[in-house]
């Protein structure tokens, strides 16, 4: 048997059984259709790793949702945003399981939530049920798949989490009934110079290349792409995960990089803090993310790097390639099915012919210590410790207050440098306001020619505005003194008194032109009434209940901004 077959053989074997600590059989499927998944376990997302499975509902809402396991209600939450209706059940076994985006709660848990939001007054809560409060059984519908929150389309959005650590673990590894006979799918290979040094195919550059499938492994998509290297470089590797009844484009389980037989790195996602999530933004390459969408996984570290997934990584994944030879350099993707597709490419060596130059000068922060970047009388910038994964070069510009500014256009570092932790921003205003209008400003993002579009909050203080940011860009300060809107969206403004004797709630768009909708209030013949909000219609709406009955009534919806301004809406109605 060769040596590189006996090397295959290795990469492609490994098991994919789930270790003893994630119990098998124990959780049922909360839901009684096949587990089709939209969106898996560690699945690459927007400045965060996806926490748990989200199971498609063929683009219906209200299907049963049921407890995985027996076990009691601890945490009910509700809200426009996030994973809007949800459920955490505690399990005996020391897990939680988590249920999202639910259209409504069984009747006994919707009474429990809708009794509680009536003793506030308010529609978002979160609730903390006492242990045997609300018990459920294993099976049990615990409510109905929906849409609510910052979801993109009707799914259950389903976790479980360890109890004691209140970590995310993958529910794949409980043995969910997942079929799977699909390998994952590598798409490209990238590989980057990691000093000033390092040339790549004769550049101080990343090299990107496509791969495709070919038989049972993957190759180079253009048979003559090569690799020839000088000094200390980099991989990354780009793919996707599918199952069998499902062919979206989801994370994959873990990732493998081999060189001459020996292994250099290896990441798999079985659990992770939410604390750590946003370290996404160093695991991929996230300039390349930012100008192209790929999403290339690093196989090498940065120091600034604190995510659980790794073992087996070498040096930190740098690999030093300068001893005039020719490597064989593989890659492995697996589900955790035990599906694996590998990748073998040759990577040529060559001694540094060129001689070693010294680092170009730089104005750089270091990643480790606060820094902070100022104009006086201007703004400041303030980046905490460990906000930043590397190193980085950061500069900055002031531009001349135009259109709705009412502060200079400060442009600070790139979108493509990552944040992992918010920076504080001060901008001095360049106008003169009454202290009422002081109370309504706010920074706001700015495109090059002086519009305002984006706020990212603030108050003013001691002659500034200040808010928190997680992201480089270009801001200004900006006015907001104009309430928010109110449309009827279902019954007719005509006359004096409209008759709503027909309709099942009262529903009204609802906008804002800068801060952003903050409150919201609804009484009808001056009693409260529950107000639900739904951001992605822009809709506030009444479900009609025994609390209005037949007769005449008077309604005052009072929306406001997150600024303050308050708009009112009154109406006489008849049922």
């Amino acid at each position: 048997m060769s040596r590189l077959f006996s090397i295959i053989l290795l990469l492609l074997s490994g098991s994919a059984a789930a270790q003893n600590k994630y119990p098998q059989n124990y959780f049922r499927s909360p839901m009684n259709i096949p587990l089709k998944l939209s969106g898996n376990f560690g699945e690459l997302r927007p400045n965060h790793f996806h926490a748990g499975i989200d199971v498609t509902t063929a683009g219906k809402e209200g299907l049963s949702v049921l407890a995985s396991a027996e076990g009691y209600v601890t945490r009910i939450k509700v809200a426009p945003y996030g994973y809007g209706r949800v459920l955490y059940v505690t399990h005996a076994n020391g897990f939680v399981t988590v249920y999202g985006h639910l259209s409504r709660f069984s009747t006994p848990i919707a009474a429990y939530v809708e009794k509680e939001q009536y003793a506030r007054e308010s529609f978002e809560v979160e609730l903390f049920p006492r242990p045997g409060e609300l018990p459920v059984k294993s099976g049990e519908i615990i409510g109905y798949s929906g849409n609510t929150g910052s979801s993109g389309g009707p799914h259950l959005h389903f976790e479980i989490r360890d109890a004691g650590t209140e970590e995310a673990l993958n529910p794949l590894l409980f043995g969910l009934p997942v079929e799977d006979s699909v390998p994952p799918v590598i798409q490209s290979i990238a590989v980057y110079p990691l000093d000033a040094n390092t040339k790549i195919n004769g550049k101080q550059a990343m090299k990107r290349i496509p791969v495709k499938k070919s038989g049972s492994k993957y190759v180079f998509a253009n048979p003559k792409d090569s690799v020839s290297v000088s000094g200390t470089v980099g991989f990354a590797i780009e793919g996707f995960d599918q199952e069998n009844m499902r062919h979206g484009k989801n994370g994959v389980y873990g990732a493998e990089l081999w060189l001459d037989g020996k292994r250099l790195y290896r990441h798999r996602f079985d659990r992770m803090g939410f604390d750590v999530s946003r370290y996404i933004n160093c695991f991929i390459d996230y300039p390349e993310q930012k100008k192209s969408k790929r999403f290339l996984q690093k196989s090498f570290l940065g120091p600034n790097n604190k995510l659980p997934i790794y073992d087996s990584v070498q040096a930190g994944g740098r690999v030093q390639l300068d001893d005039d030879s020719t490597h064989i350099v593989q890659y492995v993707l697996r589900d955790l099915s035990g599906n694996a597709a590998l990748l073998t490419f040759k990577v040529k060596s060559r001694s540094r012919g060129h001689k070693l130059a010294a680092p170009p000068a730089k104005t750089v922060y270091k990643w480790n210590v606060e820094n902070t970047i100022r104009q006086e009388k201007t703004f400041s910038f303030s980046i905490p410790a460990e906000a930043l994964y590397d190193d980085a070069e950061i500069t900055y510009s002031v531009s001349p207050a135009s259109g709705k500014m009412r502060s200079p256009a400060i442009s600070i570092g790139n979108d493509h440098i990552p944040l992992q932790k918010p920076c504080t921003l001060s901008i001095v205003p360049a106008v003169q306001l009454s202290d009422s209008l002081k109370k309504k400003l706010l920074i706001a993002e700015t495109d090059l020619k002086g519009g305002v579009w984006g706020s990212v909050g603030g108050e003013f203080s001691d002659g500034a505005v200040v808010t928190t940011v997680k992201e480089f860009g270009r801001y200004t300060v900006a006015l907001d003194s104009t309430a928010p809107t109110i449309k009827p969206s279902n019954f007719d403004l005509k006359g004096t008194q409209a008759n709503l004797g027909g309709l099942k709630f009262l529903g009204f768009t609802v906008g804002d032109n800068l801060s952003g909708i903050g409150s919201y209030r609804l009484t009808i013949d001056g009693k409260w009434v529950l107000l639900e909000y739904e951001p992605k219609k822009r809709l506030l709406y009444y479900v009609f209940d025994k609390r209005v009955g037949k007769g005449e009534h008077e309604l005052l919806l009072t929306v406001t901004d997150k600024k303050g301004n308050a708009r009112e809406y009154r109406k006489k109605f008849v049922r």
